[in-house]
C-alpha cells in the first residue's frame, strides 16, 4: 500500500509539474495577446482620427468648390454686377469682329 502510495504521489507530482508547466505557457500567449489587442486598438483609433481628418478637408474643398462654382455662376447671370471683382481667366465676351485685325505673317513675302 505504502509503495502504491509513493508511485500515485510520483505520477501527482509529474503531472502537476507538466500542468504548472502549461499555466505558464498560458499566462505568457495571454500576456502576448493582450499586448496585440492593445496595439490593434491604439491602431484603429490612429485610423479613426485620419479618416476624420480626410472627412473634414473632403468637406472643406467641397465648400471651396462650390463657392467658387457659385460666384461663377453669379459672374455669368449677371455680368455688371459689380460687388464681385471679375474672376481672372474669365474675360467678357470679345468686342465685335469689326474692329479686330488679325495679326499673321505670310511667308512667302519675304521670298
Amino acid at each position: 500500500v505504502v509503495a502504491q502510495t509513493v508511485e500515485v504521489g510520483a505520477q501527482t507530482a509529474t503531472t502537476l509539474t507538466q500542468q504548472t508547466d502549461q499555466m505558464k505557457r498560458i499566462g505568457n500567449e495571454l500576456d502576448s495577446v493582450h499586448f496585440s489587442l492593445k496595439k490593434a486598438s491604439q491602431m484603429v483609433k490612429e485610423i479613426g482620427r485620419q479618416v476624420a481628418t480626410d472627412k473634414c478637408i473632403m468637406g472643406f474643398l467641397f465648400l471651396i468648390v462650390c463657392g467658387v462654382i457659385a460666384i461663377i455662376v453669379v459672374k455669368i447671370v449677371n455680368p455688371h454686377n459689380k460687388s464681385i471683382p471679375d474672376i481672372p481667366g474669365l474675360a467678357p465676351p470679345a468686342p465685335p469682329a469689326q474692329n479686330r485685325k488679325l495679326l499673321s505673317v505670310d511667308p512667302f513675302r519675304m521670298l
